[in-house]
């Protein structure tokens, strides 16, 4: 006896009615679909491969439904090995709606301020990128920075050759030339240097 029906009914017309119910044209099945007869207030749902099986009698009106897709109504036929196995294919049902945009602002002027006033987590990086090649503060930092070791040895350098008196093209300082060496000391054999002594 199957719960539900009465005897009256007869056995010949209680038909098992199985499928499985896959989605649009992947033909994978889908789990959780249900699988009701209202006039009878039972039903199925089905399994993690979209599998189904339940008992009905012929001429029931079978509804699948499912979230996502279009519901569908079959109503089940006569068959005379007292089973039905179906393939169900269930279609897609997309919904477009319109866009809605929230802002947590009532007014754009608003949005406008915040917006401005907005401080990103990079902003004092960009900040000091900013301060680094102000032409003001580049202008300062060249006024006011001191010579470095190069720029001292080419100023000494300058002043031993600007040097008053001093022969153009000759340095400042001889005491490690060689030539002015052999000039020296010709000069004291030949008693140049006692000459203007005397003199």
């Amino acid at each position: 006896m199957i719960t539900g029906y009465s005897y009256g009914q007869g056995a010949k017309n209680v038909v098992q009615f199985s499928g499985l119910v896959v989605g649009g044209d992947s033909l994978y099945g889908i789990p959780g679909v249900l699988i009701s007869i209202k006039k009878a207030g039972r039903g199925a749902v089905t399994n993690e491969a979209g599998f189904f099986s339940m008992p009905t009698l012929v001429g029931d009106s079978v509804t699948i439904s499912a979230v996502g897709y279009k519901k569908k109504t079959l109503i089940v036929p006569k068959s005379e090995k007292q089973s039905v196995t179906l393939i169900i294919e269930m279609q897609e049902d997309t919904a477009f709606y319109p866009i809605v945009e929230i802002f947590p602002y009532p007014t754009e002027e608003v949005f406008k301020k915040a917006f401005l006033a907005l401080q990103l987590p990079d902003r004092g990086m960009y900040n000091n990128m900013y301060n680094n090649v102000d032409q003001l503060l580049l202008q300062h930092m060249i006024i006011n920075s001191t010579m470095s070791s190069s720029e001292n040895q080419k100023y000494s350098l300058r002043n031993q050759i600007l040097l008053p008196g001093a022969p153009v093209g000759s340095g400042g300082f001889q005491i490690f030339n060689p030539f002015a060496w052999n000039n020296m000391i010709r000069s004291i054999r030949k008693g140049d240097y006692k000459k203007k002594a005397d003199e």
